[in-house]
This record gives C-alpha cells, sequence and structure tokens, in this order.
C-alpha cells in the first residue's frame, strides 16, 4: 500500500509540474555595430532595444558592440557568417546583393525619414522581396536616412563650381555623383572628417544628419540643399537566421513586435530628428545654406534620370517589373505623405 501511495503521490507531482508553465527563458543577442561613438545610432539603437525588452518582458535584449568588427561593406557577412547575431547594414555598399531594395535610395524620391521609412517596409512586404533577397539572413527593419545634401568647405551653388571641387560619395550616393559629373572621391563615411581635414576632400554628399553624427559642421560650413533630394540612404537590422531560430516562441513574437513597421517607423522618426538637429546645428554656427536656382536644377534633374533608368533595367533583366515596382514604391510615399 505504501508503495502505491508513494506512486501516486509522485504521479500527482508530476502532474502539477507539467501544468505548471515553464519560467520564460533570458536570451541575449548580440548585435554588430561600425557608426562610432558620437553616432546618433548609439541613442537610436538603445530606444529601439527598450522596445524588444519591453515587449519580452524583459527576457529578451540586445548587447550592441561598442566598436567595429569589418568595415562597412563586410557588416552584412558578419552576420550571414554568424559572427553576430544582428547588423545595422548598408545595402548600398554590398554592391548586387540587393538591387531592388537599393531602388528607394533613387533621386528625388524620399522627401523625409519619417515618412518614408515604414512605407519601405510596406512596400517591400506587399511585393515579397524578402524573400527573394534575403535569402541567407532575417530581415527585420527597413528604414531611410534624409534626402541628400553636399556639403563643402566654400559656398557653392552650380554644378559647374562644384566639378572643381573633390566630393566625397560612396556607397548609394555614387550612383548620383558620378551621373551629375561630380569628382567624386570614393571614402566611407567614417573616415570623411579625417579626409576633409587632410583636405584629402572638400565637401561631401550626405543627409544633414551625418553632419552632426560625423561631427563635420566642423569642418564643412557650406551646405547646398537639393529640392527633394540627390537620393537618400537605405537602411536595414538583420538577424542570423540560426540566431533568429534559436529565440523562445516568447522571444521570437517579441523581437518581430518590435520590429517591421513599427521599429521602421521609430528609426525613421529618429533619423528626421536628427536630420533636423544637424541642419539647426549648422543655422546656429552661422553656416551658408543654399538651394540651385530653378534653372540651375533642371539641369540637375535633367542628369538625374539616368540613375533612375539604370535602376529600372537593371531589375527588369532579374525578372522583376521595374515601372510597376517604382511606382508603386512612389504612391505609397505619396499616401504616406498626405
Amino acid at each position: 500500500m505504501r508503495k502505491i501511495a508513494i506512486t501516486l503521490w509522485l504521479a500527482a507531482a508530476a502532474a502539477v509540474l507539467w501544468q505548471t508553465p515553464a519560467k520564460a527563458e533570458k536570451q541575449v543577442l548580440r548585435m554588430a555595430y561600425w557608426g562610432g561613438p558620437s553616432h546618433q545610432m548609439v541613442q537610436t539603437l538603445a530606444a529601439w532595444v527598450k522596445t524588444i525588452e519591453e515587449a519580452s518582458g524583459g527576457n529578451l535584449t540586445v548587447e550592441v558592440d561598442k566598436a567595429a568588427l569589418a568595415k562597412m561593406e563586410g557588416q552584412y557577412d558578419l552576420i550571414r557568417n554568424g559572427v553576430r547575431d544582428l547588423v545595422w547594414a548598408v545595402p548600398g555598399y554590398t554592391v548586387g546583393r540587393f538591387d531592388v531594395f537599393q531602388g528607394t535610395e533613387l533621386p528625388l524620391l524620399c522627401p523625409k525619414p519619417a515618412v518614408c521609412s515604414p512605407a519601405v517596409w510596406k512596400w517591400y512586404e506587399k511585393n515579397g522581396l524578402a524573400a527573394k533577397e534575403f535569402t541567407d539572413t532575417k530581415l527585420l527593419v527597413t528604414f531611410m536616412g534624409g534626402p541628400y545634401g553636399i556639403h563643402t568647405t566654400k559656398p557653392v551653388k552650380t554644378l559647374d563650381e562644384l566639378k572643381t571641387l573633390k566630393i566625397r560619395a560612396a556607397g548609394p550616393s555614387l550612383p548620383m555623383a558620378k551621373a551629375l559629373g561630380l569628382n567624386a572621391v570614393p571614402l566611407p563615411a567614417t573616415e570623411t572628417y579625417e579626409a576633409a581635414q587632410r583636405g584629402t576632400v572638400d565637401g561631401s554628399v550626405f543627409p544633414w544628419e551625418a553632419m552632426t553624427s560625423f561631427r563635420l559642421n566642423e569642418l564643412l560650413k557650406a551646405h547646398l540643399e537639393v529640392p527633394g533630394g540627390l537620393g537618400a540612404p537605405s537602411f536595414v537590422i538583420v538577424a542570423n537566421t540560426k540566431a533568429f531560430d534559436n529565440l523562445t516562441p516568447e522571444n521570437k513574437a517579441a523581437l518581430l513586435k518590435a520590429s517591421g513597421e513599427a521599429g521602421s517607423a521609430l528609426f525613421g522618426k529618429a533619423w528626421q530628428y536628427w536630420d533636423e538637429h544637424g541642419r539647426n546645428d549648422a543655422k546656429e554656427k552661422g553656416h551658408a545654406i543654399e538651394t540651385p536656382t530653378p534653372a540651375e536644377f533642371e539641369k540637375w534633374k535633367a542628369l538625374l534620370q539616368v540613375v533612375t533608368d539604370d535602376w529600372i533595367k537593371k531589375v527588369d533583366q532579374k525578372g522583376y517589373d521595374g515601372r510597376k515596382l517604382l511606382d508603386d514604391l512612389q504612391a505609397m510615399i505619396k499616401q504616406a505623405s498626405s
């Protein structure tokens, strides 16, 4: 009888344990970072990580690297190869991999990051493009920087004046610089300050945000704003697929909740804030802020059209309908702007 009683007690105890929910598992994702300590992404990433922690009830967090493990063009491979779990990457520095996504960078397309970032996510998701281009990672967030302007050591208003200068352009800004016939010097964003300090370049193609993130308002004191922008940089946050799959269902759901359209909107608003901050900082410093005359700008627009035409041809050759995709993106941005 005693053995039977013990057996029944053990069975009852096991049943109770089986019915008790397992304690939520705490997990940590490691994130690669390349922007440097003065870049606004230090604060912006911290704000995003907080939304992940809140969504997971504190069970999932992200540890962001303090220093770069690879150059900008190598960031995506850090994730693909499992060196880190997450990364903020620039598709424009991984040439040929994300040609459709880079349609978001075309000239005169994206007026403001807060408007375009969630619109880009919805456009990319609607057309099922992540499964076709991000085949070896998990795409979590898409977002845009502000429209490109040209920032120089001395005031310029025309292309003829600009062509006498050495202008830093790289990644997504390089096609626009080449189309305009600028004397483009390809350099990573993180090397621009030193190049301007040494006189290796006389200016750079950048959004306003970069002028404070990379301290460039200290050196480049003349700014040429282009209506609608020469284009805009696009960014993504991706996860290593194994690291993503290893998350508990609850933590995976929390990460996805903080990502997608919500995460894209968070980053877009932050980048717009810092765009405005960069411009205000230049104004407070008494910098010259110019725009091309309408007649001059018509010349720019005609030259920039080749960038859009080349993108349409490129994605057409990959089996997409480039014109239709671009029309769809323009419509979604316009709708988000209204």
